[in-house]
């Protein structure tokens, strides 16, 4: 046998080698992780439980609560439903009952609260904007000031009008200039924003002053006032649309109420009708009609009507004014 040969069987006796010692390491990983999954199993298992006690361990005890009472089970509890229990369970049921109420003020209490510093941070924040806007109105009344305009306004010489810019007064227009330039630039976001949180004060005030402008109905009213009329070429201020759409609501309850008292007179009305109606279709016998009816004085018929009338003078006299009239 040659030497390659030799080198072949030896090359290929190896690689089995090496495939038959990979072989039961890949079966023996997983076995190996069972083992630590038990192992982690039982340590878990092992643990010492967490005690409950107190409330919690009789809550435990109840099982699982409900999300909705038993309407049906509640409508059955009386005074007798608390005589059945026992001592113990009765005081068990006092205490339960003093811990809820307890948690309910406390609860209570701690939404008051929140509401409370709700209420401080909204007014906080109310002044704050309030103080912004003065702010932002007083630095554009500064650079509004008639001098600061007028400084300005001779600044802003044109660039042929100017002198040398080699020289010292060319120079010195030329700085001022591009001063009053950058300015302008920074004036004019401040007096926008001044403006604009001025509508927004004077619209606030107006709302203090107008608390039915903080119903949401009466707002779209006034809203869509100024909207149409705009719209028409006959814009109106905040104040008269507000006056507008207040006197509509006037004038709509108004005739409201009105058309509510016309109706309740005319369904008084028809009352009163029927009831005419009914006494005239009636003839106006002076003997009511039960007496035929159901009998008066264990008589029926017309010997009921003689007894009746016998025994009332004032229907028998209009009986006899009613025969003589229809003579």
């Amino acid at each position: 046998m040659s030497e390659v040969e030799n080198v072949q069987i030896e090359g290929e006796a190896t690689q089995q080698i090496a495939e038959s010692v990979a072989e039961p390491t890949a079966e023996i990983a997983p076995e190996d992780t069972v083992v630590e999954e038990a192992a982690v199993e039982e340590a878990t298992d092992s643990a010492p439980p967490t005690e409950v006690a107190g409330l919690d361990a009789f809550m435990s005890k109840l099982g699982e609560i409900p999300e909705e009472a038993n309407e049906q089970l509640l409508s059955q509890i009386d005074d007798k439903t608390f005589d059945r229990m026992s001592d113990s369970a009765k005081g068990v049921l006092k205490h339960l009952i003093a811990k809820q109420n307890a948690d309910y003020d406390k609860r209570v209490k701690a939404f008051e609260a929140q509401q409370q510093g709700m209420s401080s941070r909204e007014e906080k924040l109310r002044d704050e904007a309030k103080s912004l806007i003065r702010n932002r109105a007083e630095l554009n009344r500064v650079l509004l000031d008639p001098k600061f305009q007028e400084f300005m306004k001779a600044a802003d010489i044109a660039e042929e009008d100017m002198e040398d810019p080699f020289s010292e007064k060319g120079l010195n227009q030329r700085i001022s200039k591009g001063v009053v330039s950058a300015m302008r630039e920074f004036q004019t976001p401040i007096r926008e924003a001044a403006e604009k949180a001025q509508r927004m004060a004077s619209y606030q005030d107006f709302i203090d002053r107008h608390p039915e402008m903080k119903d949401p109905g009466f707002k779209k009213e006034v809203r869509q006032m100024m909207t149409s009329r705009r719209e028409a070429g006959n814009p109106v201020s905040l104040d008269d649309a507000f006056n507008l759409v207040d006197r509509q609501r006037m004038l709509a309850v108004k005739q409201a109420r009105e058309e509510k008292e016309r109706t309740a007179r005319a369904k008084s009305a028809r009352r009163v009708a029927r009831a005419t109606n009914s006494s005239k279709s009636d003839g106006g016998d002076p003997v009511p009609k039960w007496v035929t009816k159901n009998g008066y004085k264990g008589a029926r018929g017309n010997v009921a009507r003689i007894r009746y009338l016998q025994d009332n003078p004032k229907a028998l006299e209009r009986l006899r004014q009613q025969q003589k009239a229809g003579r």
